[in-house]
């Protein structure tokens, strides 16, 4: 794994300056930002911690607790800048850049709340009531993409498709515990230690189709649907095993340099 970070590291570093010598023929580069949303499905992973009961009065007044919920999804909204440079007459282009996102999970209960053990010696049990535990992290990443528009000319609108894939290292996390009683909130650094950190480095893939708005010498607008994405690094995420998922990106583009259309040598 270090390995294999190591390397994509390098690979960003020196991006742009194979970038500049190949620019030395076409200088067809566009610099650009991006705004999007990844949503991945899952399973629910129960912590050894946790207790359920199945919800004995749904509809009564009385609280209790019930069989453990979450959203059994992830969802990891992302920005970003990034360059691209176009090969084989400006119909393949190849991206790297930067990008922030955030990947959030939780566990509640069906019912008023669900306990967590807390200590248990002998006959003594001591719970928590809790709501609601949610976790979010954020990463930052070095997404790599090639797209590839199948029309050979240059059109103002024009469909194109891409394979990408996100290598994210984990900078930040925090756990948010809604307690049943404020008083209970004492509790909330142990059960915060009992709680597994996200993988330090995942890596994303996802394919994509998607649309270009304008010329190769003006800026370009693309709407891309990410489908079907997948995480695929181990254990990624201590309350969800995550299987596909689905994405969204909006991104602005501005030529640098002279630009060559689609199409032309």
């Amino acid at each position: 794994m270090k390995k294999a970070r190591v390397f994509v590291y390098f690979l960003w570093m020196f991006y742009p300056f194979l970038i500049t010598q190949a620019g030395d023929k076409t200088k067809n580069l566009k610099l650009g930002v991006e705004f999007g949303t990844g949503i991945y499905f899952g399973d629910l992973i129960m912590p050894e911690r946790v207790r359920e009961n199945k919800s004995t009065y749904p509809y009564s007044y009385m609280d209790d607790y019930g069989v453990i919920d979450g959203d059994e999804l992830i969802v990891g909204p992302y920005v970003g800048v990034k360059s691209e440079y176009f090969l084989l007459r400006n119909r393949l282009g190849i991206t790297a850049g930067l990008r922030l996102s955030s990947f959030s999970t939780s566990l509640h209960s069906d019912g008023d709340y669900f306990l967590w053990l807390l200590k248990q010696e002998h006959v003594y049990t001591d719970y928590v009531k809790i709501r609601e535990i949610k976790q979010n992290s954020f990463y930052i990443g070095i997404p790599l993409e090639v797209r590839f528009f199948p029309n050979k000319r240059e059109l103002p609108f024009q469909h194109y498709f891409k394979f990408g894939a996100s290598f994210n290292y984990r900078i930040q996390t925090n756990n948010n515990i809604l307690f049943m009683r404020e008083e209970m909130s004492r509790y909330a650094g142990e059960i915060e230690a009992e709680i597994d950190n996200p993988n330090d480095f995942i890596i994303n893939l996802y394919p994509a189709i998607g649309f270009k708005i304008g010329r190769q010498k003006a800026t370009w607008f693309n709407v891309e649907f990410q489908l079907p994405g997948a995480i695929v690094s181990r254990n990624a995420f201590p309350l969800i095993k995550t299987n596909a998922g689905l994405g969204f990106q909006l991104s602005v583009q501005i030529p640098l340099g002279k630009t060559v259309p689609i199409g032309s040598e």
